[in-house]
């Protein structure tokens, strides 16, 4: 079987353009919590996860040393939401990203998913996105083989 066979054409999309503000507003409606990244020509830019969110709104110094947690402000959280409202996807995406293309053997997604730790696969066409292969379509696959 092929990646186009179980793959969904309807991945969640930004626009390289679209602010953080506005990512968080359609939080609520994505489907596999990934959203990927187009440029203005469609080409795929980037991913966010909701890791990549919640990065910005934390020091980089609280990565290396937990224990500086205690001295924070305890409003910190608070306004580095409001001062990252006006950032762009751009700013807090991940760029590289790995893909599979819809002609590829099901089982070299699988093999990436797991291999690279990530939750799901962007599937491209000439650096377009064109579909996204997560780990629950992958389950649900297994289920349906087991059933016939």
């Amino acid at each position: 079987m092929k990646v186009k066979d179980i793959m969904d054409t309807a991945p969640d999309l930004l626009r390289v353009s679209d602010t953080f503000a506005h990512l968080i507003t359609i939080l609520d409606q994505v489907k596999y919590h990934v959203i990927y990244v187009v440029d203005d020509g469609n080409k795929l830019a980037g991913v966010l996860t909701e890791s990549d969110i919640l990065k910005v709104l934390i020091p980089k110094y609280l990565t290396i040393d937990e224990s500086l947690i205690s001295v924070m402000d305890v409003n910190y959280f608070e306004k580095k939401c409001r001062e990252s409202k006006d950032l762009t996807v751009t700013d807090i995406m991940t760029k590289s990203l790995i893909t599979v293309s819809e002609d590829e053997p099901l089982i070299k997604a699988a093999a990436l998913i797991v291999v690279h730790k990530i939750h799901s696969l962007p599937v491209v066409r000439n650096g377009n996105i064109v579909g996204i292969v997560p780990r629950q379509i992958l389950l649900k696959h297994i289920t349906k083989i087991l059933a016939e």
